[in-house]
């Protein structure tokens, strides 16, 4: 019994090993694309999902663009994340008409309206630090062959829960922009789909535990009790006796049954109960003897 003990630990360890040493194997070799305004950290596998920041029209109740405070820049800023503006920017600074319907931050100035940079749904990690930026904007007023850009550093803040606080941090020859956003969506969650759920882990626990136990009671029996054929399996006598069980009581029993109920119809009509029931009984009995010889075979 403790060998049997010892090595069913050993077993249950190395498939453990195994299984773990396989699934990062697979991670390595296969690693699913992030969806939209989502990202898997490169350096401890976090998943983070901008999308609750995304601001959508047609919602209820109506929403607007995220506002942010220009302070000594002289004017403010309407921001989107993962999304175009939902402001009208039909009449944007150096944008062509395509562009326009891509606006993903701008700011107004002396009745002019600049964008910062197209929508961008596609988070980035800069070393350790989530970021988002927004390219392709209005030309820069210094250098026309230029385009205005935005970057937005995004920062786990769990009391920011409902909305972001968005600061603007500063510019830079009125051609890049640089934003703070403090948001409970910048911290790391969970991946719902790629997270197992409670029963498939429960699943892969049994998996390995039946496993383990095959291999193990067989490995046992066949070297420490000798036995061969079906008497290798670990508890063969229990299992034999459940399968019989099952076996006359799912098969042989609804058999029999239905057996006496033809004959108590067929005698009914034909008025010779005498011989029918004999041979009707002696199926019956044929049936009872073939399922109580498999149950001696099993044995």
């Amino acid at each position: 019994m403790r060998i049997s003990t010892a090595l069913s630990l050993f077993l249950f360890c190395f498939s453990s090993a195994l299984a773990d040493s396989a699934s990062g194997d697979s991670k390595k070799l296969y690693k699913p694309k992030d969806a939209e305004c989502t990202i898997t950290s490169p350096y401890s596998e976090n998943f983070f999902d901008l999308n609750k920041l995304k601001r959508t029209p047609g919602a209820a109740p109506p929403q607007m663009d995220w506002q942010v405070k220009g302070l000594d820049y002289g004017a403010n800023f309407s921001i989107n994340i993962c999304a175009p503006v939902l402001a009208d920017t039909s009449k944007v600074e150096g944008i062509d008409e395509a562009g326009r319907a891509n606006v993903g931050a701008y700011y107004e100035k002396n009745g002019t309206i600049y964008s910062i940079g197209s929508v961008s749904t596609t988070p980035q990690f800069r070393g350790r630090k989530l970021i988002l930026a927004y390219e392709n904007g209005s030309p820069c007023p210094n250098a026309p062959e230029l385009r205005k850009a935005a970057l937005m550093s995004l920062m786990c803040d769990h009391e920011q829960f409902h909305k972001p606080s968005i600061a603007f941090v500063g510019q830079f020859n009125d051609c890049a922009y640089f934003f703070e956003v403090r948001t409970a969506a910048a911290c790391p969650t969970l991946n719902q789909a790629q997270a197992l759920g409670p029963g498939a882990v429960f699943g892969a626990i049994m998996g390995v535990f039946v496993l383990v136990y095959l291999i193990g009671g067989i490995f046992y029996q066949r070297t420490v009790m000798h036995a061969r054929g079906w008497r290798q399996i670990p508890h063969y006598h229990a299992w034999a006796a459940t399968l019989n069980f099952f076996w006359v009581r799912l098969f042989v029993a609804p058999i029999l049954f239905i057996l006496r109920i033809l004959s108590f119809i067929t005698c009914g009509r034909l008025g010779s109960s005498g011989r029918r029931s004999t041979s009707i009984r002696r199926s019956s009995s044929s049936i009872e003897q073939a399922g109580w010889k498999r149950h001696d075979e099993w044995a």
